[in-house]
């Protein structure tokens, strides 16, 4: 493993992980990156190491983020570092975006071996809704005994209620079929519709972005052209890893299957998008599921305050993590910059109310009152909400009633840890809440369902 000259040259001030991580140049890379770690500045430095190596031309490598934004910050932080290492070659052929757009330009290019007609539309989640509402005959069809699918009373209801099932389908690569015929009348009801639903959807040239990761994982699955559909990438390297669901997992392995270098990023403990469909068994099973894997942990926090750090390990520390002989994080220590200086302050809080509400409206003042215009030294804080299981769900609406001012986003790192163990075993979360990932799982579990894998050719693990 090298790290070529010009990068040692100018940053040399990288941690001795970060240097693992750039000299690393082959074979599969799990990095778990903790908060304020300098993984985007890794990152940087390892795409600029494969070029700067000629282990690849700029247009080989593959990058995905988790938004747009970090896109284009990526991008400009990679070109800034090219400039400072005197890198000349043509770095607009470097491909870095969002898994959405990934998956966009491959059908753009591979439209004519799909079932997509020319200038195919890819709809939002408002388009997609309003798609539903516009075929809502045809898709939901009539109520009967006043309930649309057995469960819901109002067409709005129905449509936004059905789109989750239909995302979390098609996300989970469940066979509808199977649905159908299960014998339930909910789950045979919401089988019909999305088959309706789907064929609709394709019969317009129109996609969702569930349907649109299904089409390349089918190409990318698909032993007559997968190869050629990932042949053109040799790097592939996939940021918040934790925050993918499973037929994103399923097809950037597949993209990775011939090169096997594949390098994901991501930290279990800022797992957020569970609601969403993600799921952080992802990164938790990398190294199981991808034979050969290296891990490599960036454990230095320079961004926050030394007794933030040391709070947020007592905190995590505080949990039970393995479960039925799984585990749902992987064993680290959060450390402080060394050789930052961190003057004496009250970096840390701790609020307590009456009850919910009152805890709440406590919050509430505390942040008003350190933004006031008149505390200017207070003016760029952030703030982070630790609340209890349970009701932490409800904090964030609470603290958002109080003039609109404050916005939160209320997370339980115990809560969402026991969460995942209870879902990982069929039940439900503690605090009673039923997701629609809850619901489908443990009606394709009752059924007898699995997913519906393609072929897994060439698969890693």
């Amino acid at each position: 493993m090298t790290i070529a000259a010009p990068i040692l040259s100018k940053f040399g001030a990288m941690n001795k992980s970060q240097r693992a991580i750039v000299a690393n140049t082959d074979g599969p890379l799990l990095v778990i990156a903790g908060p304020g770690s300098g993984k985007t500045f890794s990152l940087v430095l390892r795409t600029l190491n494969l070029l700067l190596l000629k282990k690849a031309e700029p247009r080989d490598l593959v990058i995905c983020t988790f938004t747009e934004k970090a896109a284009f910050e990526l991008r400009d932080r990679i070109s800034a570092a090219a400039r400072k290492v005197g890198y000349s070659g043509d770095l607009t052929e470097l491909r870095v975006s969002t898994i959405h757009s990934l998956c966009h330009g491959l059908l753009a290019i591979h439209r004519h071996r799909t079932v997509l007609g020319n200038n195919f539309e890819t709809l939002d989640e408002l388009t997609q809704l309003l798609f539903i509402f516009d075929n809502f005959d045809e898709i939901i069809g009539p109520d009967s005994g006043g309930k649309y699918l057995t469960q819901w009373a109002t067409k709005w209801t129905a449509i936004k209620g059905a789109q989750s099932y239909f995302d979390k389908i098609t996300e989970e690569l469940i066979n509808p079929d199977k649905l159908v015929s299960s014998g339930s009348p909910f789950v045979s009801a919401i089988g019909g519709a999305y088959k309706r639903y789907a064929a609709t959807l394709l019969g317009n040239n129109r996609l969702d972005f569930a349907h649109q990761q299904k089409l390349v994982f089918e190409l990318l699955s698909d032993p007559a052209i997968g190869d050629s559909v990932s042949s053109g990438v040799k790097y592939l390297m996939v940021d918040e890893y934790q925050d993918t669901n499973y037929i994103q997992e399923q097809l950037l392995l597949r993209l990775a299957a011939q090169s096997k270098n594949i390098c994901v990023v991501g930290d279990e403990d800022q797992s957020l998008y569970r609601f969403r469909g993600a799921t952080v068994r992802n990164i938790l099973d990398f190294p199981d599921r991808v034979p050969g894997c290296q891990t490599i942990k960036l454990i230095t926090n320079y961004r926050s305050h030394r007794q933030i750090v040391a709070a947020y390990d007592r905190w995590m520390a505080s949990a039970t993590w393995t479960a039925n002989g799984r585990r749902f994080r992987f064993n680290k220590t959060i450390k402080p910059d060394s050789k930052a200086e961190h003057p004496e302050y009250p970096s840390i809080f701790c609020i307590s109310g009456q009850d919910p509400d009152d805890e709440a409206k406590r919050f509430a003042d505390l942040v008003q009152f350190l933004n006031r215009e008149d505390e200017t030294h207070f003016c760029c804080c952030a703030f982070a909400a630790v609340t209890q299981c349970g009701h932490e769900n409800n904090l964030h609406s609470r603290i958002a009633r109080r003039d609109g001012s404050v916005g939160s986003s209320g997370r339980s790192v115990r809560g969402n840890s026991r969460d995942r163990q209870r879902q990982d075993r069929g039940e439900t979360p503690a605090d009673g809440r039923v997701t629609s990932e809850v619901i489908v799982q443990g009606l394709a579990t009752e059924c007898g369902i699995r997913r519906h894998h393609a072929p897994a050719r060439g698969r890693n693990g």
